[in-house]
């Protein structure tokens, strides 16, 4: 059947699908393209979807029984299809969508996989959907939603619909909020102050993280972060919720802020969001509250990373990749550092990451790189002692 629209067939995963077919040579960006076809279908969104195949996988391995799983928001049902060919033990699987065509398409795409009777299709608003959802026996394992900008709206019912012990995933595509562009908006959406400046992804993860934490804990959640990432413009997380008190009184005391100076690029958690005065006589920025614990779970994490093994088709790509390097990053303090911010700092030129890890590391700290981009690192070491490491490029050719 013709969905009424121009389509190409293509493969993510293991899936074959429908999607608008767009036209590069056009005079409009690709992006205003699909923001505006039909059906809204994202190719760079693949590895947000390579990792939620991953996380479920992961969770699966765990469980002795079948499980249910949700996307509210399902578009051309894209996600939902790949859960189901590519992840085992799915009982009940639901796709929303408010959109008619999107819900069309979805059902084709899902005959041409083969999955059609596998799947419950649901024309509704997604809260509406989650809300229906929110009973003692009607609720999820699995809920994935992943809205156009924020995802806050969709926290309560999220929460409201997931089991005990079940996993959430959520993605905020509203960047400039985030970083600091727009700090009332992120204040308003996200309950903290952002952080412009070199580790602002970071911040926004953090600022993600305990947005729905804190929102979890009104339901009398725990959410644990299982694994968590930025990407692409966008961050992602997974959250593992369990009722209990005691658990949301360990998270809780996991918040606090991030005093940060632009000038000398100092930083440091705290616990307090008094102002204060860097050491090199300028006003310290201050962002938060927010997450200052691990953004990944080790454990997990290295379960997902197994799990690669197992699904061989995404052995060598960027969600791979992601993985390796966000469990790398357990265990070393908040806040990353720039290479070529510290080369300015000091002023020498820029140094080679191979040559910046082996110096840090000759001088006794410990470092390892970082998801976020390639020429940055986390260390136990302090700015002022990678100040004196890179003090010692100035003697270098």
């Amino acid at each position: 059947m013709s969905p009424g629209y121009p389509v190409e067939t293509i493969i993510e995963g293991k899936a074959s699908l429908l999607v608008p077919r767009l036209d590069p040579g056009a005079e409009e960006h690709i992006q205003k393209q699909r923001s505006q076809a039909p059906v809204f279908y994202n190719t760079v969104m693949k590895t947000n979807r390579d990792t939620a195949v991953l996380v479920l996988r992961a969770y699966q391995s765990k469980k002795s029984r079948n499980v249910q799983v949700c996307e509210p928001m399902t578009g051309s049902g894209v996600r939902g299809i790949r859960l189901i060919l590519e992840t085992d033990k799915i009982d009940d699987i639901v796709l929303g969508d408010l959109s008619p065509s999107a819900l069309a398409l979805a059902r084709e795409n899902a005959k041409l996989n083969g999955v059609r009777d596998r799947i419950k299709f649901r024309e509704l608003d997604a809260n509406l959907l989650m809300a229906l959802h929110s009973y003692p026996f009607g609720r999820f394992d699995y809920i994935d939603v992943d809205p156009y900008g924020s995802p806050t709206p969709y926290y309560d019912t999220a929460i409201r619909a997931t089991k005990n012990h079940g996993i959430v995933a959520i993605t905020a595509t509203d960047m400039p909020p985030l970083c600091g562009v727009n700090a009332r908006a992120c204040i308003r959406k996200y309950g903290g102050r952002p952080l412009q400046g070199e580790f602002c992804h970071e911040t926004a993860l953090r600022l993600l993280v305990s947005s729905f934490i804190r929102q979890s804990a009104i339901h009398g959640y725990a959410s644990t972060p299982l694994f968590t990432y930025y990407a692409d413009h966008y961050v992602r997380a997974y959250f593992r919720v369990d009722k209990g008190a005691r658990r949301i009184e360990g998270l809780l005391n996991q918040f606090g802020f991030i005093k940060y100076c632009p000038s000398c690029l100092h930083r440091f958690p705290s616990v307090e969001n008094a102002p204060e005065r860097c050491g090199c006589g300028e006003e310290m920025n201050i962002g938060g509250p927010l997450w200052l614990g691990e953004l990944s779970h080790d454990e997990f994490l290295g379960v997902m990373i197994k799990e690669i093994g197992n699904a061989s088709h995404l052995v060598g790509t960027k969600s791979e990749t992601i993985m390796n390097l966000a469990k790398g990053e357990i265990g070393f303090p908040v806040a990353f550092f720039d290479f070529d911010k510290i080369c300015k700092l000091v002023g020498v030129k820029s140094v080679s990451t191979e040559d910046a890890f082996s110096a840090i590391k000759d001088a006794g700290f410990n470092a390892v790189p970082t998801h976020y981009r390639s020429r940055a690192l986390k260390t136990n070491a302090s700015i002022e002692d990678l100040v004196e490491v890179f003090n010692g490029f100035k003697n270098i050719g």
